[in-house]
């Protein structure tokens, strides 16, 4: 099937939208009342594309049953996510260890609050998609331990800061973020393998949060958590949001085969809409080829973007990600001020994710660019950017 990859939707006026990404939060960004028409927004790993066209025919006969009233999943739906994660990845779970909740940040605050106490420590490696919303708010202390990084902005992890940090008993959680948000890294099964230890080693539970897995470059290998290390200790998170564009329906999936972190964790009651039940079936049993045509369409994204810094602009460092649509930009080599820098995008109207909202002490000169977008819209990105710092 021909998927419309380049069709560019209005997702700033038209009046079924509701855009978070498109909507007033990216305005006031600009310091504006209005976003203006000519805006590009690039900040929200949120994608610009419609949904595999199976879902949206399955989800019009959700609509055309016309009854909306209390949902429960049945076992279409446990056979679907247990379909998708044993023929994509080898991992195989009961029925019974998949919880349902509104949203992979639910997940993840919900293992905070059942899985840790009031005052403990949760491990986050650094930069990092935020987490603090999901820690500090519970009376939690988000403990970040900076990544390693080569000259070409290569990141691994600092084991013996990781397990510095692990060694605290107050430090019980740590949450992992595979793949990687922002540098784009899939931990290999050797980088899984020796965190888990290290965790399991001073008792630190670890949540993995793995809602990018289906975004991979090609040629490159997602393993799950679980899937690698077992169940002992591990709590994974899945969601269909990234993959199929669907976080407006707030479907994600937690994994607990741990026994003794099932009983911890305890019944979680949460009811989803049959539209959100329908579309992790439809995703999950239909949407193969469409994620397939994704992937080859983002890699064309991404090499044209990582192309065109090498070559036009190589005082920007960036290197392609393993995995995820998102590149984590180093501009410290125009020498601006952190100020100068976001005004310069500011001006041009283009919406991004600055980087201390990833690194506070360090992400000043950093920015992530999410290119799930029409080719049209991220070509224009890039002159936008180019005038801004070589014009």
């Amino acid at each position: 099937m021909n998927y419309q990859f380049d069709e560019v939707i209005d997702r700033a006026h038209d009046p079924y939208s509701f855009s978070g990404k498109w909507g007033n939060w990216a305005a006031r960004s600009l310091g504006l009342d209005k976003l203006p028409d000519d805006a590009i927004c690039l900040q929200t790993a949120d994608m610009d594309f419609k949904t595999a066209p199976e879902i949206i025919e399955d989800l019009k006969k959700v609509a055309e049953h016309g009854i909306f009233g209390y949902s429960m999943m049945d076992d279409r739906y446990t056979d679907a996510v247990r379909g998708w994660f044993h023929d994509r990845f080898g991992w195989d779970f009961p029925a019974e260890d998949i919880v349902y909740t509104a949203g992979t940040h639910t997940a993840v605050a919900e293992c905070v609050k059942r899985l840790t106490n009031p005052g403990e420590g949760v491990i986050v490696t650094t930069p990092c998609y935020s987490y603090h919303g999901d820690i500090e708010p519970n009376g939690r202390v988000f403990v970040g331990v900076p990544m390693l990084k080569d000259e070409e902005n290569y990141y691994t992890v600092d084991y013996d800061a990781f397990e510095k940090a692990c060694a605290v008993p107050e430090n019980t959680m740590f949450v992992l973020c595979h793949p990687h948000n922002p540098s784009g890294r899939i931990f290999t099964p050797e980088e899984l393998t020796r965190m888990t230890e290290i965790c399991r080693k001073h008792g630190v539970i670890v949540v993995s949060d793995e809602v990018h897995c289906d975004i991979v470059r090609k040629g490159v290998e997602f393993h799950p958590l679980m899937e690698v290390v077992g169940p002992e200790g591990v709590v994974g998170c899945t969601a269909v949001n990234k993959t199929f564009n669907l976080a407006g329906l707030a479907m994600s999936n937690m994994v607990i085969s741990d026994p003794v972190l099932k009983e911890r964790f305890g019944r979680f009651f949460s009811l989803p809409s049959p539209f959100g039940i329908q579309a992790v079936i439809s995703a999950y049993t239909k949407g193969g080829p469409w994620v397939e045509a994704l992937n080859e369409y983002l890699d064309e994204s991404l090499d044209y973007v990582v192309s065109f810094f090498h070559e036009k602009m190589p005082k920007v460092k960036v290197r392609m990600p393993e995995g995820t649509y998102i590149l984590w930009l180093d501009f410290s080599g125009y020498g601006l001020s952190d100020e100068d820098l976001e005004q310069k995008f500011k001006d041009q109207h283009m919406v991004m994710s600055f980087g201390r909202g990833f690194d506070v002490e360090n992400g000043g000169q950093w920015l992530r660019m999410c290119l799930p977008s029409a080719h049209s819209v991220i070509k224009e990105a890039c002159r936008r950017i180019y005038e801004a710092f070589e014009g």
